[in-house]
């Protein structure tokens, strides 16, 4: 039989479900990217070039196990169904995704290669449990966190997840390999993470050796490497969740020491989870807010607070580091992230989806339902949200979890000359700090603003 697998987020040979699928019955097997010019033309710029560095890398892999990557550029459902009767594949597989956009065109691509005469499969990777598999049990699925969290642990313990080695491929269909759009091709490098499963798994031994340790606590300190920095591999699956979840549980078995950080950062991979499942049940997140009785929020148009806030000249050290860090690498610590956003919704006033857009233009990471589960988290708008009388106030929230400063002025050159915590007040001693701009709003004076904002919306929400 001739087969085709069709690479999306999965851009790896290890524990990939659909491809070790298609391996195993197929005499000869076809392995494709489609570069999509419409998820292209949503894509920042160092997100895009990630992605090509993983497309790259995973075709020299195939290539060093005699196989290959063909790669176009279109539309998917055309493109496949072409590529499908240029190779006689008579099977298509692919891993699931779960946004309305790849819903709506996975049923195109297949609709395209029933009519091209392909029998499609679609397989469970880029998730441990999809969303039907965890329900309450009244059969609904779950809007709060804590009670998934415990049904996906029981699920977890009654059918643990073995990741797979790669696949022994089949030999490879004589059809061009073509080659990635003049966009991506030609892209200079940037200061953005390595690509490719290599670097994946290299990155979770070194994290699984030292940080996992203190990440309970270390992963809220942002001017310490505490974290994993997997999310971009994850983002592109570079790296299965099922490896990274194995992999730690086996450590912390073997080194009692390790249990917390282990305990903590597994959690955080079911928060993945859990923000997957809302999208795939809710898709409307991504226009509006999960609470409806939060929809009528009546948000600010600050243009200038908006431009302030992007570029990290907002008068707030925390906030301008956290949106310097961005701009700089593509990625932002997750207290940041949660600072940052609680700052624009909270204290400026802005919708919260004019941030999300932002964070999803800039973020290697960017994620269509972790990067709204966050924002709507900030905004109060969300599943577990932020309560919305709870509004992080972004000094003390600096002085936290920065204390000596050296996260800010890594990022805030215009404070390198304030020793300790006083980074995290310049305007305490505005001559130690030239150059570096005036708040532009009192946060007091914001806090108020917002609890009213908020009142008056769920007032609004209660006389409907």
């Amino acid at each position: 039989m001739r087969a085709l697998h069709w690479f999306r987020s999965d851009l790896r040979l290890r524990d990939n479900t659909a491809l070790r699928a298609a391996a195993a019955r197929a005499e000869s097997l076809a392995c494709v990217f489609v570069f999509d010019p419409r998820l292209l033309a949503g894509a920042g710029e160092r997100r895009v070039r990630f992605m090509v560095d993983c497309v790259r890398r995973l075709s020299a892999e195939l290539a060093e196990r005699g196989s290959r990557l063909l790669v176009r550029t279109g539309d998917p459902p055309a493109e496949l169904a072409r590529l499908a009767a240029e190779t006689h594949a008579e099977l298509v597989t692919w891993n699931r995704d779960y946004g309305p956009y790849a819903r709506a065109r996975d049923a195109a691509v297949e609709r395209a290669l029933g009519a091209a005469g392909a029998r499609v499969e679609t397989f469970k990777d880029r998730v441990v449990f999809e969303a039907e598999e965890v329900r309450t049990r009244a059969g609904r699925p779950y809007s709060v966190y804590a009670p998934y969290r415990r049904a996906w642990w029981e699920h977890f313990r009654a059918a643990p997840p073995h990741p797979s080695a790669a696949p022994k491929l089949p030999a490879p269909s004589d059809v061009a390999a073509g080659h990635a759009p003049e966009r991506v091709a030609s892209s200079d490098a940037a200061r953005i993470p390595t690509g490719g499963s290599a670097a994946a798994e290299r990155r979770l031994d070194a994290f699984l050796e030292k940080a996992i340790a203190d990440y309970a606590w270390q992963r809220e300190l942002p001017a310490v490497e505490g974290t994993s920095r997997l999310s971009p591999h994850l983002r592109f699956g570079t790296i299965s969740v099922r490896t990274c979840l194995t992999r730690a549980l086996e450590a912390a078995r073997g080194d009692a020491r390790l249990a917390a950080g282990v305990a903590k950062w597994t959690d955080e991979l079911v928060w993945r989870e859990f923000y997957h499942a809302i999208l795939a049940e809710n898709p409307r997140v991504l226009r509006g807010a999960f609470r409806p009785e939060l929809a009528a929020i009546a948000w600010e148009d600050d243009e200038r607070g908006l431009r302030a806030w992007c570029e990290g000249r907002t008068g707030y050290p925390f906030v301008d580091a956290g949106m310097r860090e961005l701009a700089a690498t593509g990625w932002m610590h997750n207290r940041a992230r949660m600072v940052t956003a609680s700052f624009l919704c909270k204290d400026l006033g802005i919708d919260w989806r004019q941030g999300e857009r932002w964070f999803m233009a800039q973020l290697v990471d960017g994620d269509p339902p972790n990067n709204n589960g966050g924002w709507q988290w900030a905004a109060s708008t969300g599943t577990d949200a932020q309560p919305w009388f709870r509004i992080f106030n972004p000094v003390t929230q600096g002085e936290r979890f920065d204390p000596d400063g050296d996260y800010v002025r890594r990022w805030v050159p215009e404070l390198r000359g304030l020793a300790g915590e006083r980074a995290h007040r310049p305007w305490e001693s505005p001559l130690e700090a030239p150059g570096y701009p005036a708040r532009i709003v009192d946060h007091a004076s914001a806090r108020l603003r917002a609890l009213a904002r908020f009142r008056s919306a769920r007032g609004s929400a209660i006389a409907r």
